[in-house]
């Protein structure tokens, strides 16, 4: 669990130090040391609540998305992806590859 809240934490200020000039937030990706459903789905809720109090914020799409890419939840996934990016947040393209490969789709 404490290593949830820490990969959580450093997500969160990776997030908050990529400017919305930048546009550069694969250099904030944090990848998730959660390997099972259970964890996965924790990170999940974290996130959902802080979308709830700040709909706005693409970092938590961002990594919402990545969390469920794990969870093997493509469609959720691609729903973040496209949320994220209309709030001005990119993905790198490598990322978006394995995402339609995995799920069998383009965007």
């Amino acid at each position: 669990m404490k290593k949830i809240i820490v990969l959580l934490c450093l997500s969160l200020i990776g997030c908050a130090t990529v400017t919305k000039e930048s546009k550069t937030p694969q250099q904030a990706v944090v990848k998730p040391v959660a390997t099972d459903e259970k964890e996965l789905d924790s990170v999940i809720s974290v996130f959902n609540e802080v979308i709830k109090k700040t709909p706005g914020y693409a970092g938590a799409y961002y990594n919402r998305a990545v969390a469920y890419f794990y969870k093997k939840d493509y469609e959720q996934c691609w729903q973040d992806v496209h949320k994220a990016e209309s709030l001005d947040y990119s993905f790198s393209p490598d990322f978006i590859e394995s995402l339609k490969k995995a799920s069998g789709r383009e965007k």
